[in-house]
């Protein structure tokens, strides 16, 4: 949870974040524009997702999931999809609960389909 408070815009205080995780507390975060529902941070762990974020000819995927850092295989499968592919790596960072790829250029949606099927096998 602290990490992923660290990785946001901040809008939550470090120390509420080390009291959710040290006693299981989700934290529900909401908008002061108006009601909707908000984002639950809390330990259940859900299914891994892919979000890409296109900038100047730039690609970043992330891929979320607790725990993430000790899925050594998923790591190598998509290191092997990025060598396939012949895409020219930026970065490629490993966190405990997050994977970030940076990639030279705009990927397309075969790519990310790819690197998806590895996540959600």
């Amino acid at each position: 949870m602290q990490e992923i408070s660290n990785e946001g815009a901040k809008v939550l205080h470090h120390r509420s974040v080390e009291i959710g995780e040290k006693f299981k507390i989700p934290i529900i975060t909401k908008s002061t524009f108006n009601n909707k529902a908000g984002t639950v941070i809390s330990d259940i762990i859900e299914e891994n997702t892919i979000k890409s974020v296109v900038k100047k000819d730039i690609s970043r995927i992330s891929i979320v999931g607790n725990g993430i850092i000790r899925n050594t295989k998923l790591i190598s499968e998509i290191l092997k999809i990025i060598e396939y592919e012949h895409l020219e790596l930026l970065e490629f960072q490993v966190t405990p609960s997050k994977v970030v790829i940076l990639l030279k250029n705009i990927v397309d949606d075969n790519i990310l389909n790819k690197i998806h099927e590895k996540v959600i096998n």
